[in-house]
């Protein structure tokens, strides 16, 4: 079942959303006690695994429906409660789907509802609900982990919009020009490196390190998991020369299916480190396939960031890669 939209729901103001896009307010009855924000939360606060730490996805901070109104503007909330008017949340949730709303909700035509710009300009407002407690932990035993998905999706849109309200167009145009792919890119980023053997292009921002490199190979067919080990030898073999002897740790690598914006991709993730320095961490690789010319594009993430959390970085490097089209 899709998340449902609610439509805009835009109010006016000029106060700009508090907070990071890596925090989000759960409001239930009670609060940080109430038995469904101990369902829901861990699946808002789920831990990543970045091979040098663990993150957590969102921190999670809670609050109850009676006293929301005083909790400052922070850019994700997450509304949680049966869709009743017989409790503060569930009259909080019954006013925001409205009558027809609540009908939906009742009979199991949605039960995660989505609002942009709501309560106001740069937030989202999720409701998660059902017409009883008893169906609304069903719907989070079930679908809790898309909850955490459109948050996240949600956050790399609005991050994305941000960045790039100042982009530098014209090495856009260029890099479309001379290699045949387009990729937006933000003014806090720039070109760190452009070779043709192997070819390749390096975008960076500093503070800490966020590497998005983009690299090419003739490929003959769309790349799945049986591919790892040519795979694996083609990206350890470009970064070796491209990122100043970056070595891939063959024990400590991962395969799957994903995407990449429009496109389906094969995601590559693993252990780098580098043998002419003390220095490691994480990479993220994007393999698209590009059937009329038969080239694999690898979008390759990378960031430096020693004792920092990792994903709100790699959350900004996968809001700009998503642009890429070939």
């Amino acid at each position: 079942m899709l998340i449902t939209g609610l439509g805009s729901g835009c109010i006016e103001t000029d106060i700009p959303p508090a907070g990071s896009y890596s925090e989000v307010l759960l409001v239930t009855e009670e609060g940080a006690r109430d038995p469904l924000a101990k369902e829901l939360a861990p699946y808002l606060a789920k831990t990543i695994d970045y091979y040098v730490s663990d993150d957590v996805q969102f921190k999670v901070q809670h609050a109850k429906a009676a006293e929301v109104d005083a909790v400052p503007y922070v850019k994700n909330i997450v509304f949680c409660g049966a869709a009743t008017p017989v409790s503060d949340i569930g009259r909080r949730i019954t006013t925001l789907l409205g009558v027809a709303g609540v009908e939906r909700v009742t009979s199991g035509q949605a039960n995660i509802l989505k609002r942009q710009d709501l309560p106001g300009p740069g937030q989202l407002t999720l409701i998660v609900t059902a017409g009883s407690n008893e169906a609304l932990y069903q719907v989070i035993a079930e679908r809790g982990d898309e909850v955490a998905q459109a948050l996240e999706q949600s956050c790399r849109e609005r991050l994305r919009k941000y960045l790039l309200e100042n982009k530098k167009s014209d090495l856009t145009r260029r890099l479309q020009q001379k290699y045949g792919f387009t990729i937006e890119v933000p003014e806090l980023y720039r070109l760190q490196s452009e070779e043709p053997e192997p070819p390749g292009v390096e975008l960076l921002r500093d503070g800490p390190a966020r590497s998005l490199g983009i690299f090419w190979l003739d490929w003959e067919h769309v790349p799945t998991v049986k591919d790892r080990e040519k795979l694996f030898a083609a990206r350890a073999s470009y970064v070796f020369e491209r990122y100043d002897g970056d070595l891939m740790d063959s024990t400590r690598v991962a395969f799957s299916a994903d995407r990449l914006g429009d496109y389906p991709a094969l995601k590559m993730e693993g252990y780098w480190s580098n043998s002419r320095s003390v220095a490691g961490g994480y990479y993220r690789t994007f393999f698209v396939f590009e059937e009329s010319e038969r080239l694999l594009w690898a979008v390759d993430l990378l960031v430096y960031a020693p004792g920092l959390p990792k994903h709100p970085h790699f959350r900004e490097l996968l809001a700009v890669a998503e642009t890429f089209r070939y």
